[in-house]
């Protein structure tokens, strides 16, 4: 096969588009390089032209989708909103994200879960900036007494990110049956539910709760 002489944005992104849904699908392990180019319409050989092999074209995903997710955390930096309100304004962007793009924000969290050798780096070196703002957001809500004194500001932090990384999933499963297992009226209310829940069980008055709704 005759390659082409200069990179095109339009297979490069193709196989990028056809990898994120099949890293989300599958996971790494599950996904070769014929998968991709089968679900792209491309001659595998491109995938290395433009990517270089499949743990690059797997960073070039995650790093994608990193962008995304860390421009919506640093929102938290100019929020004017009171600190739990803030980082329900988080959660509630990343459930936007997902309902919009669901492939996307699986590929990024299903490595917070089963992390790879090959997602290690960008993980450690971009994705834990989110629980950095986070913990600060805890803290913030703990210095002004919306949440209880004697929450770890850091632990709570990755369990909120855990919950919804485990919903997002799994939640195709709710998505295809008819009768919905989780409460709320649509799809960002079941989701929201899972994350304000967990909101609601760390706040310090019954009324900061109703504050959140």
């Amino acid at each position: 096969m005759k390659l082409p002489a200069q990179p095109s944005k339009d297979t490069a992104a193709k196989i990028l588009q056809a990898a994120k849904k099949l890293f989300a699908r599958t996971g790494y392990d599950g996904v070769s390089i014929k998968k991709i180019s089968l679900e792209a319409g491309t001659n595998s050989a491109l995938i290395s032209y433009y990517f270089g092999g499949k743990p690059q074209l797997y960073q070039a995903v995650l790093n994608q989708q990193a962008d995304i997710i860390i421009s919506t955390i640093e929102k938290l930096k100019d929020s004017q909103l009171p600190p739990l309100n803030n980082i329900l304004m988080f959660m509630d962007e990343q459930t936007r994200l997902h309902l919009k793009d669901p492939d996307s924000m699986q590929v990024i969290y299903r490595e917070f879960l089963t992390p790879t050798h090959e997602g290690s780096d960008i993980i450690n070196q971009r994705m834990f900036g989110i629980f950095d703002r986070l913990t600060e957001a805890f803290e913030a809500a703990r210095s002004q007494n919306a949440i209880k004194a004697d929450v770890d500001c850091r632990r709570a932090a990755f369990t909120l990110i855990s919950i919804f990384a485990f919903y997002l999933l799994t939640y195709k499963y709710e998505a295809l049956t008819e009768e919905k297992r989780l409460p709320g009226s649509d799809d960002f209310r079941r989701l929201q539910g899972v994350y304000l829940d967990y909101l609601k069980s760390l706040s310090a008055t019954k009324g900061d709760c109703h504050e959140l709704i």
